[in-house]
């Protein structure tokens, strides 16, 4: 199922929003305890961790400067209610050497928060052309919900998504237990909801919408 409509004309900068620490090659560390034993929390990288009881749990697991911008969005769909886990990379442009995929993203906090929740969330950057999102992960009923609230808020959105499916078992985000969904944003989105707040409320808000619509199917289903 496909969701692509016309989108703000977005003109690439020389430096865009997303690209400090964007992963390129394997990742240096094969899970948390490694990367956690090899720095320093506080100073290499810090956590944000709000568990308010939600039946929702929002992740970026690879914010601060490893994939800039998607720890403001995380908050931004998080709000006030939702649970929010967030990991930030704090090494400039060497961030990329804290990236650890999502599906060996393994720190107990995440994985408490995730597997208390009903719905994950995470939120992505890829280095894909064009303004766009990539919508996957486990659960695809949730994902074409997301796909077709972004779609009417005018963001171009696609899923599955054949790239970046996200959807084994062991990412962070399918841990709870319907499941989730995982959005992959460009860079030029990414740089253009950095800029643009009213931009950015209608992305997190769409994607709020969905969450919600698909839990409350969820919960339908389970009666």
């Amino acid at each position: 199922m496909k969701y692509l409509l016309p989108v703000f004309l977005l003109f690439l900068s020389g430096c865009l929003s997303g690209a400090a620490g964007l992963r390129r090659g394997k990742d240096v560390y094969p899970d948390f305890a490694a990367l956690k034993a090899a720095n320093t929390e506080g100073l290499n990288y810090s956590r944000e961790v709000y568990d308010r009881g939600s039946d929702v749990a929002i992740f970026a697991i690879h914010g601060g400067d490893i994939e800039q911008v998607t720890a403001r969005l995380a908050r931004g769909v998080a709000g006030r209610d939702f649970n929010l886990y967030i990991f930030n990379g704090w090494l400039g442009r060497d961030s990329g050497r804290l990236h650890v995929t999502a599906a060996r993203f393994d720190d107990p906090q995440a994985v408490f928060l995730a597997t208390s929740s009903v719905l994950g969330i995470s939120l992505h950057a890829q280095a894909d052309r064009g303004a766009w999102v990539c919508v996957g992960g486990k659960n695809k009923m949730a994902a074409a919900l997301i796909a077709r609230r972004l779609g009417d808020a005018g963001f171009a959105a696609e899923t599955p998504c054949q790239r970046l499916p996200g959807t084994s078992d062991k990412n962070i985000v399918n841990r709870p237990s319907a499941g989730g969904v995982q959005l992959e944003l460009t860079l030029r989105l990414l740089d253009k909801l950095e800029q643009d707040g009213e931009y950015l409320s209608k992305f997190t808000e769409a994607v709020r919408m969905g969450a919600l619509e698909s839990l409350a199917s969820v919960k339908a289903g389970a009666k």
